[in-house]
């Protein structure tokens, strides 16, 4: 773990306003949803190009590890 996250896991741990944790927590979601569309969009972009076959094999292994990460 970063020596940041560990600064910041220790912060919120002391942290007794309840309202500032859920102010965390949403600003959490709302990043964790941006990377997301940036990713998507990246992924969008490069599945428009005409791919090879190789590009496609691995488009959709990342695809498949991702979703099933999720789970």
């Amino acid at each position: 773990m970063s020596p940041l996250a560990k600064m910041i896991i220790q912060a919120l741990e002391n942290e007794d306003d309840d309202i500032v944790l859920a102010e965390v927590l949403d600003f959490y979601e709302y990043l964790k949803e941006k990377k997301k569309r940036q990713k998507d969009a990246l992924w969008k972009n490069i599945q428009e190009d005409e791919s090879t076959n190789e590009e496609i094999e691995i488009i959709n292994n990342y695809i498949q590890n991702d979703s099933s990460e999720k789970k």
